[in-house]
């Protein structure tokens, strides 16, 4: 079996976290926590839907990458793509209401931008794999063990 000239020189990648899209939108979250924290009583309320929204990103991409099928696998990395674009409108929504200074969430909006962009890819290449492919996830399932995932070919022991 000969190598697919794309896979080449790549290290397969083993968890979500190893995932440059992930630390992307983690990272953008984190950010958001410590950028929203003098929101004023009056909006605590978006202070906490612009949290919720920011984290499912990397949660439902967590959620995404280990499901069985790539159907699945998909339709969370759209739900990613939707509750990012939710945070994108609140950081609007608190730029207008004075909440975070223009140049913070212009910046934020900037980076969120840039993130979906590699989410789209993302997409993208789970949408051809699917078309080539099927809806199975290609190569061994990954099983949980006492180390940590492994495949179905790894010898681990509980």
């Amino acid at each position: 079996m000969t190598a697919r000239k794309e896979d080449m020189g790549k290290e397969k990648i083993r968890s979500v976290e190893q995932m440059p899209v992930y630390q992307a939108f983690l990272t953008l979250a984190l950010e958001l926590e410590k950028k929203t924290r003098g929101f004023g009583p009056d909006f605590r309320w978006l202070r906490v839907q612009i949290l919720r929204s920011s984290e499912s990103v990397s949660a439902n991409m967590t959620e995404g990458f280990y499901s069985q099928y790539s159907t699945e696998y998909l339709q969370a990395l759209y739900r990613c793509r939707r509750e990012a674009r939710e945070t994108m409108t609140h950081l609007s929504y608190a730029q207008s209401t004075n909440q975070l200074p223009e140049d913070i969430a212009l910046k934020l909006h900037g980076r969120y931008e840039q993130a979906l962009m590699q989410l789209a890819n993302l997409t993208a290449s789970i949408e051809r794999k699917i078309r080539d492919r099927g809806k199975t996830k290609s190569g061994p399932l990954l099983k949980e063990s006492k180390a940590g995932y492994v495949t179905g070919s790894d010898d681990a022991t509980d």
